[in-house]
C-alpha cells in the first residue's frame, strides 16, 4: 500500500535543508541564534558535513541528543508545519500527483505545477511555507 501523502519527508528534509545551508552560509558574526536555530549546531556537530543528499539531516539526526534546545524546537516546528501540509494536501497528492515517484521534491515540484488546481487549504499551506522561507 502506497502511503497517502508521501512528500511529508521531503518538505521536512527540504526544510532542514534550507536551515543547514543557511547555517553553513552564515559569517562567524551569525545574527542571533532565532534566525537559524540549527545554525551553531550544524558548525559544531556537522563541519565537514556536504550540502545537498540529506548529509547534514543525517548528521543532525544522528547527534539528536546533542542539539540546542533551540534547535530541536525549531526541527519539532517544522515537523508540525510538514504535518499540517500533508493533512492540508492529501487529497491534492492523490487527485493531482498520483504517479509522481516520491523523493527528490517531486511531489512538491508537482503541486507547484498544479497550483491553480489546489484546494484552499492546500493554498494556505503552501503561502505559509513560502512565508516562512523568507
Amino acid at each position: 500500500m502506497r502511503h497517502p501523502f508521501p512528500f511529508r519527508s521531503g518538505l521536512l528534509l527540504a526544510a532542514l535543508g534550507a536551515t543547514a545551508a543557511l547555517a553553513q552560509q552564515a559569517p562567524s558574526s551569525a545574527p542571533a541564534p532565532t534566525a537559524r536555530p540549527c545554525a551553531a549546531d550544524v558548525a559544531r556537530l556537522c563541519p565537514g558535513a556536504p550540502k545537498g543528499h540529506g548529509a547534514i539531516r543525517q548528521c543532525l539526526e544522528q547527534n539528536a541528543d546533542q542539539l540546542s534546545q533551540a534547535c530541536t524546537a525549531h526541527i519539532a516546528q517544522v515537523r508540525q508545519r510538514v504535518e499540517a501540509a500533508r493533512e492540508a494536501c492529501q487529497a491534492d497528492v492523490a487527485k493531482l500527483c498520483p504517479d509522481v515517484k516520491p523523493g527528490g521534491g517531486r511531489v512538491a515540484a508537482c503541486l507547484r505545477d498544479h497550483a491553480s488546481e489546489l484546494s484552499d487549504s492546500c493554498k494556505a499551506q503552501r503561502q505559509g511555507w513560502r512565508a516562512q522561507a523568507q
